[in-house]
Formats: C-alpha cells, structure tokens, sequence
C-alpha cells in the first residue's frame, strides 16, 4: 500500500487552513477543513487531526468496525470544543473531518483485491471518493455524503441534484466539529477499490467528478496527487485545497 498527501494554500486565501496527515506505516490518514467564515480555523484543523492521529495511534482504540472509527472524531470533536474554550471562541472555531483507517480485529482475511477491511468517518463537507481501474476507463465513487444545507435539501426532495452548484446555502454546513449542537459523525466500511481519495471542498468544487476520475488513473500517486492539487488552482484555486490518495497493492 502507498500513501501520499498533499495541501495548497490556494491562489486567493491568506493562509491555509486544512490540515492532513499519512500514518507512515500506512494504517490510517486524516484531512481536515478548518471553518474559513469562523475563529481560527487553521487551529481548529490542526487540534483535529492531532487529536484524531493520537486517538488512532492509541493501542486500546479499537478498529473492528465504522462506529470505532467515528469515535475517534468524538474524541476529536471535544479536542477542538476545548481548545475553543481556552481560546474563548466558544460556537466561533470549528473544522470537517475525513478518516480513512485500516481496520483491526478481524482476523486474517482479506477482502477483494487482497485488501484488508477498512473503514471511514466523517463530519463536514470534505469527501472520500474510491476509484477503480477499468478495460473502458476508471469509476470514481463518491462515498460520503456532504454535510450541508443543500444536501439536506436534496435528501428532503426541495433540491434538484443538479441544481446543487446555484444554490446559494450550499456551503452552509449542517455538521461540523467543535461547534456546540453540531456535531454529528457519519461512518462506513469502505468498498474495494484499488484507489481512495480524500479531499477537502477547496477540489471538490472546482474539479468535475469526471475530471478527478480522469486524473485518478495517473500512474505515478505522486503525479496523480500534484494533477489533482493543479486542476483547482487552474480554476481559480478561491479556497485551500489538499488531497490524501491511498493506493492498494494489486
């Protein structure tokens, strides 16, 4: 397995406020975007992942299944809510949050493409895509569900899906960390895929879908992540963009 992240400050924002990190020993990688409109947001991200990383480092923290994994970003959630309170920015600093975490516990079997199980968590707007290779082009996969407005919307049948882009709440996060009454963690096992993508919204939404699929079948991890990182900026780059691309062994 190879593991590679990468963050830009964009061409517009003054300073960057997402925050990533690869396990070097390839078990986990964590992406966060810290709350642009709010306090502080490269120090809510930055508290996050330290947060998380150290949870998931912590050898009584258990990785057996999805729900292990969202209790990680409790913990990291409270992290935060501290830090917001020493700072006194209670309700004003807050952050997303993206896992991706090789599950423990199982035994020795492996699911497809000799892959062990693996499992993600979520609060926010940044994503996780799988990607997998094809004789007629790559599929991309996007797995989690945007915490926003808009999605609301759609899943209440108010929003037409491809309306999504016009709608002018569609940054407004339902769910976030560190926020008092926002906090609330989706989690999942992820399909078998002999890529995975984590973002933050700075790609997400500047870049098509088919665009990121397309660059996802760049050979080299390295190449793939800098074409990813480059597409955004070519569009503006308005917001912080970073990646983490996990590639499995065939």
């Amino acid at each position: 397995m190879k593991m590679i992240g990468k963050t830009h400050q964009g061409l517009v924002r003054l300073n960057n406020e997402d925050c990533v990190h690869c396990e070097p020993a390839g078990q986990f990688a964590v992406l966060a975007d810290g709350m642009g409109g709010l306090l502080a947001g490269d120090i809510a991200s930055g508290v996050a992942v330290d947060a998380a990383c150290k949870q998931l480092r912590d050898p009584h923290q258990s990785r057996a299944c999805a729900e292990d994994v969202a209790h990680v970003l409790a913990v990291a959630h409270e992290a935060v809510a501290a830090r917001a309170r020493d700072m006194r920015y209670v309700g004003k600093m807050g952050t997303t949050l993206v896992i991706w975490a090789q599950g423990q516990g199982q035994g020795k079997e492996q699911g497809a493409q000799g892959q062990h199980s693996a499992y993600y968590a979520y609060v926010g707007d940044s994503r996780l895509y799988t990607y997998r290779r094809g004789d007629s082009g790559g599929e991309l996969t996007q797995v989690t569900r945007d915490h926003t407005m808009s999605q609301r919307l759609i899943a209440q049948g108010k929003l037409a899906p491809h309306l999504e882009h016009l709608a002018p709440n569609r940054h407004v996060l339902t769910h976030a960390m560190g926020l008092p009454g926002l906090f609330r963690a989706d989690c999942g096992e992820v399909p078998p895929s002999d890529r995975v993508l984590l973002c933050s919204d700075g790609l997400s939404d500047l870049v098509k879908a088919a665009e990121i699929c397309e660059l996802m079948a760049t050979e080299d991890l390295e190449d793939c992540a800098n074409f990813l990182l480059k597409a955004a900026l070519d569009r503006g780059g308005r917001d912080n963009v970073s990646v983490v691309l996990i590639e499995f062994d065939a």
